[in-house]
């Protein structure tokens, strides 16, 4: 009976130490953490202008699609003020009309100006010659050059008032630019008094705001909640991690639906550990320290949402990675741990 008994404790002692390395082997070829939540793109649904919400679309925990509209903001201030931009711009328009006619006629007006100076220059000429050869008096020579004198003078004048119509021409047609602008800028504050959904998923805490509230621009209202691509933050040790890399697929489970498996993949592990980006980051550098083993965000992409089970960002999970390369009998057992 001695040796039974002693059979028997070797038997457990093999049976636990086998069982202990297959564990440690399991767990390094497929490591597995329950520190794992359920992520999603969100997005805070925020006003860019300001003004009182006249009409709410959705309701808490609505599925919407992109484009959707969500709420409405009086536009009334906002289309005004798209009337005053739009009659500034066609009030600069028509000076730039008035202004272009000015030059127009101002042009015509030089030529003719530059006629009379060269017509008014030779007989300034002749009436000199004439009378210093005695054919003409001197009075008479005088006033021809006088005439000259002020045909010149007034074609100066009609040139500078054609620069000055250029002139004011050049500010006109940037004020016209800037009209333009304000118009612009109008259009696209009077369309933002609508906001819509720039993406498709579920709306969340919608009723804290309701209609009339006054909202201001870049106030956040509500949260977003994307469904198109959801993915898994898992936690890993440190320490278990030396095998893991983009590309591995992975089990999910959920704590939501406990007996469904989603298929998952390996998109990033983080570039540093969770405390490195905390807003008080632990300080090593003391006489008190002590090591403890860190945690590094590992991201995996949800290859097979399933509609009828729709997850929600927060949610805890339980992720197991095949890291690849197992021994067979490694396999055959991990589905057993």
């Amino acid at each position: 009976m001695r040796w039974l008994k002693r059979f028997i404790v070797l038997v457990i002692i093999v049976v636990v130490a086998f069982g202990a390395y297959a564990y440690f082997q399991i767990a390094n070829y497929y490591p597995s953490t329950d520190d794992a939540y359920v992520h999603a793109h969100m997005v805070n649904i925020a006003p860019r202008v300001t003004g009182h919400i006249v009409a709410l679309y959705v309701h808490d925990n609505q599925v919407v699609h992109e484009g959707q509209p969500l709420l409405k903001i009086d536009p009334r201030a906002y289309l005004y003020a798209l009337e005053r931009a739009e009659a500034e711009l066609a009030q600069a328009e028509r000076q730039t009309t008035a202004i272009h006619a000015n030059i127009a006629e101002a042009r015509a007006q030089i030529e003719a100006d530059q006629v009379n100076y060269q017509n008014a220059t030779r007989n300034a000429q002749r009436a000199a010659a004439l009378a210093q050869q005695k054919y003409m008096s001197a009075q008479q020579a005088d006033n021809e050059a006088t005439t000259a004198k002020a045909a010149a003078a007034k074609l100066s004048a009609d040139r500078a008032a054609l620069a000055a119509q250029e002139a004011q021409l050049a500010l006109n047609q940037a004020r016209i630019q800037a009209a333009k602008a304000a118009v612009r800028s109008a259009k696209l504050d009077l369309s933002e008094t609508t906001i819509y959904a720039p993406l498709t998923g579920v709306v969340s805490k919608v009723d804290k705001i309701h209609v009339g509230d006054v909202v201001n621009v870049n106030q956040d209202l509500f949260p977003l909640i994307g469904n198109r691509e959801y993915w898994i933050e898992a936690n890993y040790k440190e320490t278990d991690l030396n095998r893991v890399h983009p590309g591995q697929k992975a089990d999910v489970h959920i704590d939501m639906y406990p007996n469904h498996r989603f298929r998952g993949v390996v998109t990033s592990l983080s570039g540093g550990a969770g405390n490195a980006f905390s807003l008080l980051p632990p300080e090593n550098a003391t006489g008190n320290w002590v090591k403890v083993t860190q945690r590094v965000p590992v991201r995996i992409t949800i290859l097979d949402p399933d509609p009828k089970k729709p997850l929600h960002i927060g949610t805890s999970a339980s992720v197991t990675i095949d890291t690849g390369g197992a021994p067979g009998w490694v396999k055959a057992l991990q589905p057993l741990l």
